[in-house]
């Protein structure tokens, strides 16, 4: 069984690529999905020329595309999601390769390890799941792994309307999750670790109802139920509306932001 590590980076993120790479070993590849703005970011850093590593550049920016590249070019059995800010063992992809192997998942969410010390990345539960909805786990990107012919015969990629670089900054990983269940694929979280992140993440960093926060609910809402997230969007301006207050953030911006994204998704297509 093979695996192959799909690390997503933009500019000069492929000078820090070279931290990411373990010691050559025969079941273990990476593919780095490079994206540029100018072409001033093209040389490939001599640490990146080895065998197990294709680099693939390609113009532009926008995180899902960078992903959807690395998993049109992957050829492994089992692939991982990656950043360039990440840290793996080889205890952390043994790991991915012997849960694979015992068991019949075609998607595979685990966690992430923010170091000795450091507050655990969010509440993870003890116990194997299996993710029937969003509701049971809702990963982050770098805790997803996947079989490689299920997802491809499915058709499962990240939606490029979402994620960094587009107009809603986030989600494309629930909807990863939400598209492989929906597609009846086996998604289950097991309860170990397999890549080291600091705790401080982009995510963390927005306000309760910052309007990046707000919009990509909204869409994410009208993704996954169509229609009826605009009801659903005055609904939930006025059950929120105490904390709204408390929170300083308008009732009515809060509700514009809502349903302005989830009307951009009702009428447009997923685009991949």
């Amino acid at each position: 069984m093979t695996l192959e590590i799909l690390i997503s980076t933009i500019d000069t993120g492929i000078t820090k690529i070279s931290d990411i790479l373990l010691p050559f070993r025969p079941d273990v590849k990476y593919i780095v999905s490079h994206q540029y703005q100018d072409e001033k970011y093209l040389p490939i850093p001599k640490e990146l020329i080895r065998e197990d590593v294709l680099v693939s550049q390609i113009p532009g920016k926008g995180l899902t595309k960078s992903r959807n590249n690395a998993i049109r070019l992957a050829t492994a059995d089992i692939c991982v999601i990656a950043d360039d800010d990440v840290r793996y063992t080889d205890e952390y992809f043994d790991t991915i390769l012997d849960v694979y192997q015992n068991n019949d998942v075609n998607v595979a969410c685990f966690m992430i390890n923010t170091g000795e010390g450091n507050p655990k990345y969010k509440n993870y539960s003890n116990n194997e799941i299996i993710i029937k909805s969003l509701k049971d786990h809702a990963p982050s990107s770098i805790e997803i792994t996947f079989r490689l012919k299920p997802v491809l015969e499915k058709e499962i990629l990240f939606d490029e309307r979402f994620g960094l670089g587009s107009w809603l900054a986030g989600g494309e990983e629930n909807l990863f999750i939400f598209d492989a269940i929906n597609k009846h694929l086996l998604v289950k979280f097991f309860p170990h670790y397999i890549v080291q992140h600091p705790f401080e993440s982009t995510i963390k960093s927005f306000p309760k109802y910052h309007q990046r926060r707000v919009k990509v609910g909204g869409a994410l809402d009208a993704r996954i139920n169509g229609w009826f997230s605009i009801p659903k969007a005055f609904a939930g301006t006025l059950k929120f509306l105490p904390d709204l207050i408390r929170n300083r953030k308008n009732p009515f911006i809060y509700l514009y932001e809502r349903l302005s994204a989830a009307i951009y998704i009702l009428f447009s297509k997923p685009t991949q």
